[in-house]
């Protein structure tokens, strides 16, 4: 009886697999069809629907693309959607160039392949989002038809070769002209040495030395720092104010970024420091679900007020909202400075074989904290700098945690503001084994810099511990 059953189990099996060979046949055969043996401008060409995209594709040059060897994605916008395009896109070879390209991707996409949103690139080096059945604006309507280099699929609507970002800044007569300008003015020579050429090393430091003008790259600041409002692969949001909200807030912010004695430095950082937070890396496309609050890459909340965008510019790699208002808190943009005791910047003499840095639990926290301990460095006065940056003129609260677990006897130790002679606050006691954050007390910045020195000074031959330093603004 288990002989029969096994027997006829096999055959069922046989069966089941000569059906799903039969199948898989199936399925290549209907995929190697005549469609196959042409390419996909022939493919193109073959179709009525298609005969105006076929004609720009002449035009332009890109049909001989498309009867090349290799693989490409055609979205061919069918001709009721192309009566709409522009004449001085039609009438202009650059211009047509430009939007026939932003309709053929350099690989293949079939609509099941791309289920989550896609940065997909197109011949025109623009780049277009694509989902499922819908690109861009427009939707699949006959999907994934095979040629012999690629796929093509029908559109519903054509693709608009739109400017990015940055060119939209830059070219658009749209744009107020304050924010423009700043942002314009904005072009350094950077110190960037990944094209330098290497002439020699220095005798005493061993760092190489570049041959002159290599070393630097001609770019904009607010690339470099903020976002490369170029870049086609990703997505940006961006904010311009008119001039009247401009003016509003760098008047605002003025005070917290003064500048002695020089009223243009002041207008520049502070400019700075105001637009640097008017560009994230996330599409918000839809004006009416933006939200209340946006976070800057810099931490900074953007309170959107939807009343107050005058102006909604589509690029090919985001948006620009143009702004009658943005009004920042400054309790927004003064951050919290916090310093690990560890991450210094350099010490008065080196004293590395004193020198300690340590995994130890806070137990009223229960969380892990590395610290630095310097211990019997025999150097009076012995001191670690700490190097900021961008300090606003603002008064700022001074906390710290230094953890004395090695010693049952109180020492001194203090923290100085600028200088190590600075006498803003005295010596104050590491008790043992207290893991309380200790209050030192304020002290007022009273122009910005934007390289600022604060020191952990022993007292005498003392140690110096330190969890961190934490600088909370007081507004």
């Amino acid at each position: 009886m288990k002989s029969r059953y096994k027997s006829l189990l096999l055959v069922a099996l046989g069966t089941m697999l000569l059906y799903g060979c039969s199948k898989v046949k199936e399925e290549r055969n209907a995929i190697t069809d005549e469609s196959l043996k042409i390419t996909l401008f022939e493919l193109v060409n073959a179709n009525p629907d298609l005969s105006t995209f076929a004609k720009y594709l002449v035009q332009t040059g890109y049909d001989k693309v498309l009867n090349s060897s290799k693989s490409f994605t055609v979205y061919a916008p069918v001709n009721s959607a192309l009566a709409t395009l522009d004449p001085a896109i039609v009438n202009d070879a650059a211009k047509l160039k430009l939007f026939v390209g932003n309709h053929i991707a350099g690989q293949l996409y079939r609509t099941a392949d791309v289920p989550v949103l896609t940065r997909v690139g197109m011949l025109n080096s623009k780049y277009n989002n694509l989902k499922g059945t819908q690109i861009g604006d427009a939707v699949i309507k006959n999907a994934d038809k095979y040629a012999a280099n690629g796929l093509l699929q029908v559109i519903d609507k054509f693709l608009p070769a739109l400017d990015n970002s940055w060119e939209v800044l830059s070219t658009s007569a749209d744009i107020p002209l304050k924010q423009k300008a700043f942002m314009l003015s904005l072009f350094r020579n950077v110190f960037d040495t990944s094209n330098a050429i290497i002439i020699g090393v220095h005798p005493t430091t061993g760092e190489p030395i570049y041959q002159p003008g290599t070393d630097s790259v001609y770019t904009n600041l607010f690339w470099n720092r903020v976002h490369d409002l170029k870049n086609e692969q990703k997505q940006y949001t961006l904010f311009v104010l008119t001039d009247a909200a401009w003016d509003s807030e760098v008047t605002k912010f003025k005070p917290y970024y003064v500048v002695t004695n020089n009223a243009d430095s002041n207008t520049l950082v502070t400019s700075w420091n105001v637009v640097k937070d008017f560009a994230v890396d996330t599409l918000y496309g839809n004006p009416s679900a933006i939200p209340d609050t946006i976070t800057s890459e810099f931490g900074t909340k953007l309170p959107v007020e939807r009343s107050a965008i005058v102006k909604t510019i589509k690029t090919s790699n985001g948006i620009v909202y143009i702004m009658s208002k943005m009004n920042v808190l400054p309790a927004s943009k003064m951050k919290t400075i916090l310093i690990e005791g560890e991450s210094y910047t350099s010490t008065n003499v080196d004293r590395r074989g004193n020198t300690y840095f340590r995994d130890r639990i806070n137990t009223l926290t229960g969380k892990d904290f590395r610290d630095v301990l310097v211990l019997g460095h025999n150097s009076s006065g012995f001191n670690i700098r700490y190097e900021l940056k961008e300090i606003p003129s603002i008064k700022y609260k001074a906390y710290w945690m230094a953890y004395n677990d090695f010693q049952t006897a109180t020492y001194t130790q203090k923290l100085a503001i600028g200088t190590v002679a600075s006498a803003t606050f005295a010596m104050t006691n590491v008790v043992a084994l207290n893991f309380n954050e200790i209050y030192l007390g304020e002290f007022t910045m009273s122009q910005y810099a934007p390289l600022y020195n604060i020191y952990l000074v022993a007292n005498g031959t003392n140690p110096i511990v330190c969890d961190y330093i934490k600088l909370v603004p007081s507004l």
